[in-house]
This record gives C-alpha cells, structure tokens and sequence, in this order.
C-alpha cells in the first residue's frame, strides 16, 4: 500500500476515534441528557468566580433538591472535580464545581484568600441557596487539598451547612485560626474525612490518635470506616482511608462511592448500596472517551499537516550533511540530558518561589527550571563538556540551522488547529480535554494570555535544546529510513528515555512507602513529586511530537516551537495566580 493511502486511511480511523471519543464524553458528562450541565458566573462583590453545575433535568422550583459546593486543591480546577459532581448529581443533588480565587476560570489570587479564607465558596453557597431549583435548607460541602481548608471556612460562616466531606484537607496547622472553626463533635455537622493511605501530607497514625478523636467525641483512637454519632442529631464523623494518594483521592472510585452514601445518608435521598454504585460510575469511561478524543485530534492535526512537513523534510536532507555531527555514542546525550533534568528540577522550584515570574505558583517554578535546564545543556554543547561529540560544535550555527521560517509556521499553524478544536469543544459542549488535569482549556482572560506569552521563551530555551539532545545530536539520523515498524520503536524508546528519570522518582517514592512504610521524600519535597503525575502525560505528548516532526523534517525547529506553544498555553491555563 501507498504511503499516501496509508496516511488517508490512518486520517479516516483517527477522525473516528476523535468524534467517537467526544460524542462519548459528551453524552456521559449530561448522563445521556439527564442532567443540565453549564458553566456559571458567580459575582462576589469584588471578583467574579467560575463554577461548573451540574443539575438533575427534574430539579424546578415546584421540586426543589439539596445541593453541594465542591472545592478543589492548589493548582486545581473545577474540572479536576468534575467526576464527584458528575456522579453526586446522578444520584439526584445539584453540584456546583467551583474555580477558586486565583485559579482557572476564576479572578482573585491565592493571596486573596488571607482575607478571603473560604476562597469564594461561601459565594458560590450564597449563589446556590438563590436558585429556585436548589433546596436552600440542605447545602453540604466538599473539598480537597486546599479547598479543604475553603470549605471548612465557609462552613464556620454559615452554621447551616448540613455536611461536610474533608478530603486530605481543612486538618492540621494550615486550618488554625478562629476563621476555621474548632473542630468538635457538632461542628461541622456530618463530618466525613479523607485521607489516602499514600497521602504524603499526612500521618494516618497522628491524625487519627491526637486531631480527630475530639471532633469525633471519643477518647480512642479512631478507627477508619467506624461511624461515630449519626446522622440524625447531624452528629455523624467518619475516617475513611483509601488506597491511593494525594492527587487521585477525588478521582478514587472508593472516595466517591463513600461521598456519595455519606450525602444520600444526610439529605436522606434515595438508599444505594456501596456495591450497586461501584457498578454504576460512569466517570472513569467519560475519562477515557476524553483521552481517545486527544489521540484522535492531535493524530489528525499531525496527519492533515503531512505533505508540508514530508516536503520540508526531503529539502532539509538534501541539503544538510547526514554526518555533520557524528556522536560518539547517543547514550551519552541521553544521560547528559537526563541529568540535567533531574539535578536542576528541586533547585529551580525553589528559585521559582523566590522570584514568581512568570507570576504563577508552580508554574514560575516549572519556567526557570526549564529555562535553566534549556541554557545550560546548550552551553554544554557549545562549550563540548562533556565530550559528547567527536568535534567541536558551532552552537549559533546549530541552532541556525536547527530554526526555519517554515518550522515557525508549520508549528503555529499546527498550534491554532488544536487551540480551536479544543476552545470550541469546552464553549459548544462544556468538553475539556484534560489528562487528570485540564491541560487543553480555553484561554478566556487577558491575565491568562499574558501568561501564555511570558512563558513562552521559558519553553523555548528548553525545547530548543531538547530536540538537539534527543534527536540531532543522538545518532538516529540514519535510521529515520528503515521502516515504520523502526520508526515506532524509535519513538516509543524516545519517549521512554525521557521519563524514564521521572518515572524513577515515582517508583522510589511509592514503593518505598508501600513496602517500607518510608518516605524518601517527605512533605514538601513529596508534595511536588505528585505534580509528575500530571507532568509525565505532557512529555509523552512533547516528546512524540517532536519525534514525529523530526522524523518528517530533519530538523527540531519544529517540535521545539510546536511544544513551546503548546507547554506555556498547559502552563497558562493549569497554574493558579
């Protein structure tokens, strides 16, 4: 077959996928038209926040139903929530998922909530009881991570607040304070708590032997999945302690089905056995529609742009010496690029919370360390230390070389193309193409795209130098003609090397905690390896994207300014201000 029939019938199947993959989201984020589902605005008084609700189609003013505010955590979205809303709304609630202060789709800054403890959710509470639909005397309240702390804030303010789900949050040092609340044995009422057996910011032991046997009226330590109090004196607490971690504890089956029993058990809405809801979620395949649509698009996205690319590639063979920079064996470049990604990430995080520029947490983090990573391993090559090459290299030469006008605008081009598709699918549909995070939104506020643009040299500077590292410089010029099923292995062994570090990290982190009851890095340190969770889906994308331009060009301009564009527009849309 054809190398050109092969690439229609590789367009026709991916555009398949990529409309069944949204179709299928679709109908499962509306439960297949029960539900109403909406973005909202919500007006504070000072700043306006975004909300994602979620409405059973009965819920009117003649049948009005209880409703839930769920808060996420730092560096979190609404969207991040979203599968709780999804399944708590099918069991007849209505749910609002809110954008905190200085996150998403929302105004404010992290900041703000100094003054501002609830982080907006005490607004979008007041904003619920307000609707015709809603039940004003049955509010409960969810959040995790950061949103904890949010929600047990709003619930101090408003003493009518009928249950409360902590989730690893609102616990510990960072909720003291009289704007808090003192956890008791009334206060909050219906009081579930979570907290992941591989949560990295807790000690089960601690939390369950000294902070909560006081709010759980108990002199004992307390025991997970006991119910102390009930529901009917609107004293029931309940530890639950899920096998997961940090990050994926709203996104745990287990987690969900417990918040579900513990709202229906208080509201006293329809009875669900645990088992007959564990068959019943419809989230996870709504997750997995989603990551088929993101195959699907930027296959097509890739495909549609073949013939310029294959063009520009067979120019840039002609014309550049296959050889020209010979190495003396591609491992060393992967090591050496490997290590410096490792070596600089911890300091760079540090340096990005000592100057918050771009001003983004964790995201001005993510940038220097990128923009460190990128200039040093350039240097490296310029100045050949190691020796990783047989000659000298010209690095302003390289470099021009490397960098076409057409790479720019192949890769801005091809960028455009996915920032519609994916834009037009969240304002048509309410559809956001996330991999555990919303990494595809829609840019919708000038401070946002100031991010975008800001971050952009960042990225470059790293990509840049990546593409050198991982393709130029590592002695698979010669292979790029030896057949499709190479080409596939050289990809995924691309991708592989690249984060394989990472992946590292992970695996010493868990396993360690799982066999050994250790932390090799604990708190803060800990804290930051669960954003590889998120960070470790984007560079397979990276690096596959700049594989494939590679292989079409011979050249990195391309992927470097493809995924420039695409990492400062992730960066710009993920991390709070």
């Amino acid at each position: 077959m054809k190398s050109t029939q092969v690439r229609t019938v590789a367009a026709i199947i991916l555009v398949l996928v990529f409309l069944f993959g949204t179709s299928t989201a679709i109908l499962l984020n509306f439960d297949f038209g029960k539900l109403a589902v909406n973005t909202v605005v919500i007006n504070d008084g000072v700043k306006e926040l975004s909300g994602l609700l979620y409405r059973p189609a009965y819920a009117s003013a003649d049948n009005r139903v209880p409703a839930i505010v769920i808060a996420h955590g730092i560096s979190e979205s609404k969207d991040m929530m979203s599968s709780l809303g999804l399944e708590l709304s099918r069991r007849g609630l209505v749910v609002l998922c809110l954008d905190l202060l200085g996150h998403g789709q929302s105004g404010g800054t992290v900041e703000d909530g100094i003054n501002e403890p609830s982080f907006g959710v005490t607004a979008a509470v007041q904003y619920l009881m307000a609707q015709p639909f809603v039940n004003s005397f049955a509010i409960g309240l969810i959040g995790h991570s950061l949103g904890g702390g949010a929600v047990r804030a709003a619930a101090a303010e408003d003493g009518h607040i009928e249950a409360v789900v902590l989730i690893a949050g609102g616990l510990g040092d960072v909720a003291q304070g009289p704007e808090y609340g003192a956890l008791n044995s009334t206060f909050p009422k219906n009081l579930l708590v979570v907290v992941g057996k591989y949560d990295v910011l807790f000690n089960l032991t601690e939390l369950a032997t000294k902070e909560l046997p006081s709010a759980f009226d108990t002199n004992q330590t307390v025991v997970p999945g006991v119910l102390y109090g009930d529901f009917q004196s609107q004293t029931a607490r309940q530890l639950f302690t899920p096998t997961t971690t940090h990050l994926f504890e709203p996104l745990d089956p287990t987690v969900i089905t417990q918040t579900i029993v513990w709202m229906q058990n208080t509201f006293k809405t329809a009875p669900a056995s645990e088992t007959n809801l564990n068959t019943n979620l419809i989230y996870l395949e709504r997750e997995v529609s989603i990551l088929a649509a993101i195959v699907g698009l930027f296959g097509i996205v890739f495909l549609a742009f073949f013939p310029i690319t294959h063009s520009m590639g067979s120019k840039a063979q002609k014309n550049a010496p296959a050889k020209r920079f010979e190495t003396l064996g591609n491992w060393r470049a992967y090591i050496v690029w490997d290590a410096l990604n490792i070596a600089l990430f911890l300091p760079m995080v540090f340096v990005g919370f000592a100057i918050a520029f771009p001003p983004l947490i964790f995201g001005a983090s993510i940038a220097w360390w990128m923009l460190a990573t990128g200039i040093i391993g350039l240097l490296l090559l310029a100045k050949n230390l190691p020796k990783l090459f047989i000659s000298k290299i010209g690095l302003k030469e390289t470099l021009r070389r490397t960098f076409d006008r057409k790479d720019w605008l192949t890769a801005i081009v091809l960028f455009v193309m996915l920032f519609v598709v994916s834009s037009s699918l969240e304002t048509l549909f309410g559809l956001n193409l996330r991999i555990i995070a919303p990494l595809f939104q829609a840019i919708i506020s000038l401070r946002r795209l100031g991010a975008f643009l800001v971050f952009l040299p960042f990225s470059l500077a790293y990509f840049a130098a990546e593409g050198l590292y991982l393709h130029e410089f590592s002695g698979k010029t010669q292979q790029r003609q030896q057949g499709n099923w190479v080409d596939l292995r050289n990809c995924v062994k691309t991708v592989l090397i690249k984060i394989a570090p990472f992946l590292a990290i992970i695996c010493l982190q868990y396993l360690s905690k799982v066999f050994f009851n250790i932390w090799i890095l604990p708190g803060t340190f800990g804290f930051l390896v669960e954003f590889l969770w998120i960070i470790i889906p984007i560079f397979i994308i990276n690096t596959a994207c700049s594989w494939w331009f590679y292989k079409n060009t011979g050249r990195v301009g391309t992927g470097a300014v493809f995924n420039a564009l695409l990492i400062a527009w992730i960066a710009s849309v993920v991390f709070p201000f």
